[in-house]
């Protein structure tokens, strides 16, 4: 069995007026919170700045470290290990407009978020239940061990 490499996601908390950006590609199901990969010797930051402006055209404050969310899943038979660190970020926008032709970008109430299709399910519900101004964690389930 391959085991996969770890990706390293950077991902924008951006809130306005209780509401949160979510983006959702064109044709799914399933929102995501902003952002994307982090390149090979890119700073989280710098990526993160660079994700916003392609994603969203404008240029990108972070405020702060939100969390952390480790990730897994298989597509297309492929095994999949990720890394998303959460930024709080503002926009020097007022509504963001899409940049690429398969992304959209919607709010959500922050009161919906809970029953919103947002993944990964577990950085949603760190989203939800975890305190605004307290950093969180959530790592993968640690495997049973045999005995």
């Amino acid at each position: 069995m391959d085991i996969p490499a770890t990706e390293l996601i950077a991902r924008a908390v951006i809130r306005r007026d209780e509401h949160l950006l979510l983006a959702r590609q064109i044709g799914k199901a399933w929102s995501f919170l902003p952002g994307g990969h982090v390149e090979p010797g890119e700073h989280i930051e710098a990526a993160l700045r660079r994700e916003i402006t392609e994603e969203l055209g404008t240029t990108a404050e972070i405020t702060g470290f939100v969390g952390a969310v480790e990730h897994g899943y298989t597509e297309n038979e492929i095994a999949h290990h990720e890394l998303n660190l959460l930024f709080g970020v503002t926009l020097d926008v007022p509504e963001p407009t899409s940049q690429e032709e398969h992304l959209e970008f919607h709010w959500v109430p922050l009161g919906q978020l809970a029953e919103t299709n947002v993944r990964p399910a577990s950085l949603k519900d760190a989203l939800v239940t975890a305190e605004e101004s307290v950093p969180f964690w959530r790592g993968l389930p640690t495997p049973s061990r045999a005995r």
